[in-house]
């Protein structure tokens, strides 16, 4: 497995932070509510084992998006069952289709397409590569199921894969249980020859 530097992924962390910066802020404008950004991380990754790293008993929701372009890979967007349940409802909520199922499913492929568009929008203007990204599709299960699709999506071995993880809250929107805090993650998982193209682009702002 390809090993980084402790420059290169403080550096890819930064990457994934001002990914997430536009997005937050569109995010927070389209809850009306507090969105910040937790932590930023950067690691190759074997996507079989990031399963065991959550709970099988946690249902998720991953939105995903596959990328084409200047980078390739996935984007994922990731909440627990209950989180993506109470964003969508307030979405849906006083909409005239509200009793179509169908609806809530619309409202988080939107928010993931929101999210993914200005993600990639801030990765265009900070490093000039172009991506187009797939209409999004959910896939609702535990952990592993998740990532077994991240996996199928990914067309390099499945340890030779870039994660950058940004963890973000978004705040004041309450869940029948009473939890006012919602927690999600946007993963975005590149390849190789993508990664080469993300390290490059390092070492020209290192060398300026």
């Amino acid at each position: 497995m390809v090993q980084l530097s402790g420059f290169q992924s403080d550096a890819l962390r930064e990457i994934g932070s001002i990914g997430m910066g536009n997005a937050t802020t569109a995010l927070s404008k389209l809850l009306n509510s507090q969105v910040q950004l937790n932590l930023s991380n950067a690691q190759m990754i074997d996507i079989a084992s990031m399963s065991s790293m959550m709970p099988s008993s946690m249902t998720l929701a991953g939105i995903m998006m596959d990328l084409r372009g200047d980078l390739n890979g996935t984007m994922m967007l990731l909440f627990d069952f209950n989180s993506a349940v109470t964003l969508s409802t307030m979405l849906v909520s006083g909409n005239s289709l509200e009793a179509d199922p169908g609806m809530y499913e619309s409202a988080l492929n939107e928010i993931g397409n929101i999210l993914a568009g200005s993600y990639l929008k801030n990765i265009y203007e900070f490093m000039g590569v172009k991506v187009v990204q797939s209409t999004p599709e959910i896939v609702v299960g535990d952990a592993q199921k998740v990532f077994a699709e991240i996996g199928d999506r990914l067309s390099e071995a499945s340890d030779d894969i870039l994660n950058l993880e940004t963890m973000f809250q978004v705040q004041g929107l309450c869940n029948p249980q009473g939890n006012c805090t919602l927690y999600g993650d946007m993963f975005l998982f590149l390849d190789k020859d993508s990664l080469g193209s993300l390290l490059s682009f390092i070492a020209r702002l290192l060398n300026s």
